[in-house]
């Protein structure tokens, strides 16, 4: 799985020619909500340039590798993919316990690099929490429900 945070920024490379064609940028969503593709941050040529998931060689916190600049599509905002997905509406959101105990704030979501589906949100539980014992993790199928202002994740009483 991929976080979203770790794979903004990183260089997007053209395994052809061996060339940078950018950063990656923004998360691109399909109408589920789904991760289709990013924005290519100051990628060559006129216009916003996106990379559909489909064209991601790999992907990970390092670099981004599609196989040449052909993988660059031109990004209409009144196109199929929109920039405002699950990601934006949940992080930052406290999340809870069943049984109303705060278990921390979304810090990140991670998806799988096949499907696009986002399968996990991560926690953070403040700055020296994080370093001490790390940060957890929430999967969706088990269970989580969102609210207006909080997350509550189901099968966590504490």
């Amino acid at each position: 799985m991929v976080k979203i945070i770790e794979a903004r920024g990183v260089p997007v490379i053209c395994m052809k020619n061996d060339t940078r064609a950018g950063y990656v940028g923004d998360a691109l969503y399909d109408s589920k909500d789904n991760v289709a593709g990013f924005i290519v941050d100051g990628a060559p040529g006129f216009g916003r340039k996106y990379i559909r998931l489909e064209d991601i060689l790999k992907l990970d916190k390092t670099s981004c590798v599609i196989y040449d600049e052909n993988s660059l599509n031109k990004y209409a905002r009144s196109g199929a993919l929109k920039k405002n997905g699950f990601y934006e509406s949940v992080i930052g959101k406290n999340v809870l316990s069943e049984g109303g105990q705060s278990m921390g704030v979304v810090s990140d979501c991670m998806f799988d690099m096949e499907s696009g589906i986002i399968e996990e949100i991560e926690l953070s539980r403040g700055f020296m929490e994080d370093i001490v014992e790390g940060r957890n993790s929430i999967n969706l199928k088990d269970g989580v429900e969102f609210g207006e202002e909080f997350i509550i994740a189901r099968g966590n009483k504490e």
